[in-house]
């Protein structure tokens, strides 16, 4: 064995025999990735979200949530109230969470469902505001 000291603190050791010292076998797990539980046919087709909380996630409520959201909007003229007015029973229900602001939570919505409508209305219904 080599002892190399340099002034920099290290040290270097080196064993002459190092072959038979690393041919020891060792013994690797394979680890399978193990796949989420498919519980409705919407899950595949539903993006990954930040506003969807563990709660939703936990219950798979997630299709069910985008579903009602879908559904808000059709048929009716006033889409934007009545989209986040749903999405406001679902933030109180624990669904969604509330603590995203209107840029956010609008981008994340557009990632899930095709919105009708844009950023700037969406904002003044969202944030309660008038313009």
């Amino acid at each position: 064995m080599v002892n190399n000291i340099n002034n920099f603190g290290v040290i270097n050791f080196y064993e002459s025999n190092s072959a038979n010292a690393h041919s020891e076998s060792k013994q690797v797990e394979d680890i399978t990735p193990v796949s989420p539980s498919v519980t409705s046919e919407f899950d595949s087709d539903i993006p990954d979200s930040i506003i969807f909380t563990k709660k939703a996630k936990q219950e798979n409520k997630i299709p069910a949530i985008v579903q009602a959201l879908q559904k808000s909007i059709i048929g009716r003229k006033d889409k934007t109230r009545a989209l986040v007015k749903e999405l406001q029973s679902w933030q109180n229900d624990n669904y969604i969470d509330p603590h995203y602001n209107a840029q956010v939570m609008y981008d994340e919505l557009q990632k899930i469902l095709p919105l009708p409508f844009g950023y700037e209305v969406f904002k003044k219904h969202y944030n309660n505001t008038r313009y």
